[in-house]
């Protein structure tokens, strides 16, 4: 009966290691996510304006042609996997990888992938995928990875490696909802900026047109793809707030239950000793 006292108790301060471990993560994930979601915000009110200057400018410039706005045979197609560096967030990267494999599984033609996130590099190993890039999850806005990956899926394009580019990753709308979803990067499609053209208004240009399209059309790539990623960041956190908060209640739980048999069991250790000695006791006075 004491070995099974000793091991309630040890059990018991186990899961409370535990539960201090999950509710210091979830804190810690709660802190960057408040710091993370404010850049997002701020980054998805200037990418709607840079779509609204570019369906104006694109409209108004009908006779300017630019790689990035013609599509053309596609041969190869780039697929840009985005997810977190470290688990303890849930089914988050797996619900990426799955719908980046379904993606890849559809293509009658021939796939590299760029991944975002040690996850998602161990997970296109695992499946066999060709791997043309691989880089770390970008958390801090001012990171030089954000540049290394958009310049190197621009170049990707621009060479005619592939003739489209895919992104798959976590779109963060609210802290209980980020679901993985698909979206084409290049060629930029009329849905890129933000729907319908509006009506045709003559416009004077300076610089000329074909300039400004290509300053504006790098940029407003480079923006969406810096939204990608930090989104990515933010649906990881929102995710491992999410998990961290059910382990802590399980955890909570668990104690309680624990709890409870642990008094079970020195309820029965005293009746045991105490009819030991009203046993004793009464052999004496027989």
């Amino acid at each position: 009966m004491a070995a099974n006292l000793r091991e309630l108790r040890r059990k018991v301060r186990t899961v409370q290691h535990i539960r201090q471990i999950t509710r210091a993560m979830k804190m810690v994930a709660t802190a960057k996510l408040q710091r993370i979601q404010q850049i997002v915000q701020n980054g998805r009110r200037y990418q709607d304006e840079l779509r609204r200057l570019l369906a104006h400018v694109v409209a108004a410039a009908r006779d300017v042609d630019h790689p990035y706005l013609r599509g053309r045979e596609v041969r190869t197609v780039g697929v840009m996997i985005v997810g977190g560096d470290r688990g303890l967030c849930g089914a988050f990267n797996r619900q990426i990888i799955e719908l980046a494999l379904e993606f890849i599984s559809g293509q009658e033609v021939g796939v590299e992938v760029i991944t975002v996130g040690n996850r998602m590099r161990r997970y296109a190993d695992r499946s066999g995928l060709e791997i043309v890039g691989s880089y770390d999850g970008v958390e801090r806005p001012d990171d030089v990875s954000i540049g290394q990956i958009v310049d190197q899926v621009r170049r990707w394009y621009e060479s005619g490696q592939v003739d489209l580019v895919q992104a798959i990753y976590a779109r963060f709308e609210t802290i209980v909802r980020h679901p993985a979803v698909s979206e084409q990067l290049l060629p930029l499609v009329p849905d890129a900026f933000g729907g319908e053209s509006p009506e045709y208004v003559e416009y004077i240009f300076e610089p000329e047109a074909k300039k400004l399209l290509g300053g504006l059309l790098p940029r407003a790539v480079g923006v969406q793809i810096a939204q990608i990623l930090l989104g990515t960041q933010a649906s990881a956190q929102a995710a491992r707030i999410t998990a961290m908060s059910a382990a802590t209640d399980n955890a909570e739980d668990m104690i309680v239950e624990l709890t409870r048999h642990l008094n079970r069991a020195r309820q029965e250790e005293i009746t045991a000793e105490l009819l030991d000695v009203v046993s004793g006791a009464r052999a004496l006075q027989a």
